[in-house]
């Protein structure tokens, strides 16, 4: 049986070899220690999985979708965050895992990644449209509304909507606006107020849990 051959691209040198020595049984390993290294090297699309630090595996991940490589993908974070994670799924990545990465789930998540190789991916991960699944639309915009929640509609600072979802504050603003999440709520957020209660009884009040349909959404 051919062993697979993976790449793995992450900066931190003592990363690269914790992932190497606990795939080296299952797959021929080769690792970089940048994305221009890895394409430069002219062997994007030969592997059968790609393991890419998050900071660096979106942009790779766009890049090799636009070059039409279908190359399973795992993203390792150092930081993980829900938004970065539902971004990867949109994508198409097989898992997201955190580091310290435990050998059990990058194994697991090795054979998945060799079952969609196998399988084929989706043509939708390749088409203009990467994008948007309406179920995943859903999960993120319940995920906002709850941070906004927590957050007393304040969408800026350390304690902040964006800070809770590890976003930008001008990204999260953005995926509200996106997402159909109510004029009302953004115009509460942009002066960073936490007295919203008003909006629990103004024309705003339906959107922030059902947005889509709210007269009020952006």
């Amino acid at each position: 049986m051919t062993r697979p051959r993976i790449a793995i691209l992450d900066e931190d040198r003592g990363t690269r070899e914790f992932l190497g020595m606990t795939l080296q049984e299952q797959a021929d390993v080769e690792m970089f220690s940048s994305q221009d290294e890895f394409l430069r090297s002219g062997k994007c699309g030969e592997y059968e999985c790609i393991l890419a630090e998050s900071s660096v595996a979106m942009q790779l991940h766009l890049r090799l979708i636009e070059k039409g490589i279908a190359t399973p993908m795992i993203y390792i974070a150092e930081k993980p965050s829900i938004a970065e994670a539902i971004t990867a799924t949109k994508l198409g990545a097989v898992d997201y895992l955190s580091k310290p990465v435990v050998p059990d789930e990058l194994l697991k998540a090795l054979e998945a990644a060799r079952q969609q190789k196998r399988s084929g991916v989706p043509d939708r991960f390749f088409s203009a449209a990467v994008a948007l699944d309406p179920m995943l639309d859903l999960m993120e915009r319940e995920l906002i509304c709850s941070a906004l929640l927590r957050s007393r509609g304040v969408v800026g600072g350390r304690k902040g909507a964006a800070a809770l979802l590890g976003v930008t504050r001008t990204g999260l603003l953005y995926k509200m606006k996106r997402l159909g999440i109510s004029r009302a709520l953004i115009a509460a957020s942009e002066s960073e107020s936490s007295a919203i209660g008003g909006l629990q009884s103004g024309p705003g009040a339906q959107s922030f849990g059902n947005g889509a349909n709210s007269s009020t959404t952006a």
